[in-house]
């Protein structure tokens, strides 16, 4: 019969008749299988000299690691562990600590009993998103006092408060480097109460959230003016505010217009975006709400520059009422192949208030051709007559000038721009 593992050995014990007798020795059995170990090495790519010997592309996320509690026992022969989640990769940096938890391998079908190492989630040591190492110190006794106590407990609690740009302690691999550089200003998201987060290391983050009307005020988010308390909002942010403190161990709450790019999705908040423009002056018929002042479910992106690409086929915009194209500069319209078409009802040039129609320009030049044909044999009629004088040369003159309008008329013609 096949041997159950971890959890699952657990469960099973735990569900037999004499769990009295046997839990203390289930619980233990479960403590033989866990470890707590720190990170001494991984491998992330081809570039580590352990590549190939690992599994090569199979073998990245590897860690290398020695375990925290040596009283527990000898360390294991191979000491390495691989990642337990395969659709999650939240690899640790050198330094930090991991769960390690023993389960079977790939020769399972060889061996029954034929197990290794994986490892969960970073341990929150520092409860911070940035980092969470805690380098041995027993294993480097000349490090500086000040940088010791950096990890060491700070005003009896366990926040990690650096005040002196960065640690010095290795984050990346020792054999082949690495490109983590730690940032002190780095800000924890505040959650509110109910709401899902997660956080990247770099100032990145998703919220699962929802209106929060709390009465703090020094952490009171601004998109809870309006709505219900429990009215849902997702919020994906990459990068805090360029202005946000130095204290990185305070947490932050997203803000729309100082975070580098924001994606919002709202339900019945009021988001207070700032724009260059308060109103939509392009649009004569029912202005839409103010940007800030909307309640109803929108989705807002904010970023220094939005780019929208369909490599192969559209982009299409539609909206119930209306949609309003503005900028501080140019707005271009451009078709390297084909038609710009824009029709409607009424399409107003200059101004939503514009009035004065335009010319039918083929009909109109059709039109003004024939009259100048007439107008041309009537001048040539009266500059043949002698007995009309001067009047005779002024005819011939206008006869002249008509003639040349009536050759050119083809070019008065727009080849791009087409009315109805």
């Amino acid at each position: 019969m096949a041997n159950k593992f971890g959890f699952a050995s657990l469960n099973q014990n735990l569900n037999s008749t004499d769990t009295t007798s046997n839990l203390g020795n289930q619980i233990n059995e479960l403590f033989s299988k866990t470890v707590a170990a720190r990170v001494k090495d991984i491998i992330l790519d081809d570039t580590h000299p352990q590549f190939q010997e690992y599994g090569e592309w199979n073998g990245v996320g590897t860690i290398f690691f020695e375990i925290v509690d040596l009283q527990t026992g000898n360390p294991p022969e191979k000491p390495t562990a691989l990642p337990l989640i395969p659709y999650l990769k939240n690899y640790p940096l050198i330094n930090e600590i991991v769960y390690l938890i023993k389960l079977p391998d790939t020769n399972i079908g060889d061996f029954t009993t034929s197990t290794t190492y994986y490892y969960l989630n970073t341990v929150n040591m520092w409860n911070h998103p940035h980092h969470n190492a805690y380098p041995n110190l027993l294993e480097n006794p000349e490090t500086p006092e000040s940088q010791q106590k950096d990890y060491q407990d700070i005003e009896g609690g366990s926040i990690r408060r650096v005040t002196d740009n960065s640690t010095e302690i290795n984050l990346n691999s020792p054999k082949i480097g690495g490109t983590f550089v730690e940032k002190p200003n780095i800000h924890p998201i505040l959650s509110f109460a109910g709401d899902s987060i997660l956080e990247g290391r770099f100032g990145n983050s998703i919220r699962l959230g929802n209106t929060s009307k709390t009465k703090s005020l020094l952490y009171k988010n601004n998109w809870s003016g309006a709505g219900k308390n429990g009215d849902p909002i997702t919020i994906l942010r990459n990068g805090q505010p360029k202005n946000a403190s130095e204290s990185g161990w305070l947490p932050i709450i997203e803000n729309i217009n100082q975070d580098l790019s924001s994606l919002y999705l709202s339900s019945y908040q009021a988001i207070p975006i700032r724009s260059e423009f308060t109103s939509f002056p392009a649009i004569s018929t029912k202005s839409p709400q103010s940007l800030s002042s909307y309640t109803q479910p929108q989705i807002l992106l904010n970023s220094s520059r939005l780019v929208f690409n369909s490599y192969n086929d559209s982009i299409l915009l539609s909206s119930n009422k209306a949609i309003s194209l503005s900028a501080v500069e140019d707005i271009g319209i451009y078709s390297r192949e084909n038609n710009v078409n824009i029709e409607g009802q009424s399409v107003k040039l200059g101004a939503s208030v514009a009035s004065e129609s335009l010319i039918l320009g083929d009909a109109f030049l059709d039109d003004l051709k024939v009259l100048l044909t007439s107008l041309s044999l009537l001048m040539q009629t009266l500059a043949s007559n002698p007995t009309l004088g001067p009047a005779g040369i002024a005819a011939n003159n206008t006869k002249i000038q008509v003639d040349k309008i009536k050759d050119n008329i083809e070019n008065y013609k727009s080849r791009i721009v087409k009315t109805l």
